[in-house]
């Protein structure tokens, strides 16, 4: 399968790899989908665009996601992928970029001008540990400054495809 990446999003400023300089995968946390969900619509107030209806996109044969966020009356889109969103939809939804590009979904079929933003959680995980944030790992602070920051890129490519 085929995935939009967004190398000059990435170029931009969006957020970067996950760091985990210092602590091992089990020991971080990711944020959870009520609070990215509430960054993201943060992001959006502060980035002048209303939330829409939420929406089904078809990404593979027989296979369609409910998006959690729509960017007003748009065709773009944010899904924040959980653990149990990998489980329940596998290989139709790509694994994050390793170097850290924002990653589209296209919708497929009907749906081909759809276009979701991924925000994985597993590039959104921090170290809990005070003494770790201190030897360069990732603080929840820095992990919810991200995604804002992913977000807000995401507007704007949205704003240049209007």
């Amino acid at each position: 399968m085929r995935y939009a990446l967004f190398p000059m999003l990435f170029a931009l400023g969006c957020g970067g790899p996950q760091s985990s300089r210092t602590a091992g995968d089990d020991e971080l946390r990711s944020l959870t989908e009520t609070r990215a969900l509430t960054l993201v619509a943060e992001a959006m107030t502060d980035g002048g665009v209303s939330r829409g209806a939420r929406f089904a996109v078809s990404i593979a044969p027989e296979e369609s996601l409910e998006v959690d966020v729509r960017l007003a009356d748009t065709r773009f889109g944010i899904e924040w992928v959980s653990a149990q969103d990998r489980l329940d939809h596998g290989d139709a939804i790509p694994e994050p970029a390793s170097g850290g590009e924002l990653q589209i979904l296209p919708g497929r079929g009907d749906d081909e001008n759809i276009e979701v933003l991924i925000l994985d959680a597993q590039r959104y995980r921090y170290d809990p540990r005070q003494e770790r944030v201190y030897s360069g790992s990732a603080s929840p602070s820095e992990v919810e400054a991200r995604l804002r920051r992913d977000v807000q890129d995401f507007l704007e490519y949205c704003r240049g495809q209007l």
